[in-house]
C-alpha cells in the first residue's frame, strides 16, 4: 500500500496572512535607518505586485534590507519570537500534523518554519546564503515552478492531498490528486486540477 504523502503551503493556508514582511520586521535591527528600510520595502512590494519585480528579486532585496549580516543564532531567536505573533487559522489548529509524510512547502525561509513545527514534518522552504555564520544573501527562493523541483529532490513525485491558498502553486496541484483550496477559514476540495483551474477562473487546456 503506498504512503499518503499531505503537502502544505504555509502562508495563509496555514495563517491568515502572509508571514515573510512580518519575520524581516521582527529579524531586523530597529534603528533609524529603519522607517527608510520599510518604505523601500513596500515601494519594492508594488512593483512586484505589478510585475515590474520578479518574486525573487523581491527577496533576494528583502534579505539585504533586512537579514544583512545577522547570525544565525540571531535568527534563531527572533524565529521563536516571530512564532508567537503568527496568526495562525483553524485548520493549523486542528490538523494533527504528528502524521507521517507531512511536508510544509512555502515561499516563507527555512529558518521560522522549522521553530514552528515537530521534527516529523519535512520542511522545504525558501534558504539563505551564509558567509562566516552571517547572512549574505538568498540561496533558494521556494516559489511557484521552484517547489515541485523542491519536491522532486526529496523524492516526492505525486502528493495525495494538497492544501494552499493561490493559483502560484499550480506546479505542485498539477501532481495532485486531492487539492484543497484553503480561504480564511472555509476549504474548497478540488478532485483534479481544471476543478482548481475553475475555482481560480483560468482556463483549462
Amino acid at each position: 500500500m503506498k504512503s499518503k504523502i499531505v503537502v502544505f503551503d504555509f502562508d495563509k493556508t496555514l495563517t491568515y496572512n502572509d508571514t515573510l514582511f512580518g519575520f524581516f520586521v521582527c529579524a531586523s535591527k530597529i534603528n533609524i535607518l529603519f522607517p527608510l528600510k520599510v518604505g523601500i520595502y513596500f515601494t519594492l512590494m508594488v512593483l512586484a505586485k505589478i510585475k515590474l519585480l520578479s518574486n525573487t528579486k523581491l527577496k533576494e532585496l528583502g534579505v539585504l534590507i533586512f537579514l544583512k549580516n545577522k547570525k544565525s543564532s540571531e535568527l534563531r531567536k527572533s524565529s521563536v519570537s516571530y512564532k508567537k505573533t503568527i496568526k495562525f487559522n483553524k485548520l493549523f489548529s486542528k490538523y494533527n500534523f504528528n502524521n507521517e509524510n507531512i511536508y510544509i512547502v512555502s515561499a516563507s525561509f527555512e529558518d521560522y518554519l522549522n521553530s514552528i513545527f515537530t521534527d516529523n514534518v519535512t520542511i522545504i522552504g525558501s534558504q539563505l546564503t551564509y558567509s562566516q555564520d552571517l547572512v549574505c544573501g538568498l540561496k533558494f527562493n521556494c516559489y511557484n515552478k521552484n517547489k515541485i523541483d523542491a519536491l522532486a529532490n526529496a523524492n516526492v513525485f505525486k502528493i495525495s492531498e494538497f492544501y494552499t491558498d493561490s493559483y502560484s502553486d499550480f506546479p505542485l496541484a498539477s501532481i495532485s490528486e486531492k487539492i484543497i483550496i484553503v480561504n480564511g477559514d472555509r476549504l474548497h476540495v478540488c478532485n483534479n486540477i481544471k476543478e482548481f483551474n475553475t475555482y481560480f477562473g483560468k482556463p483549462n487546456k
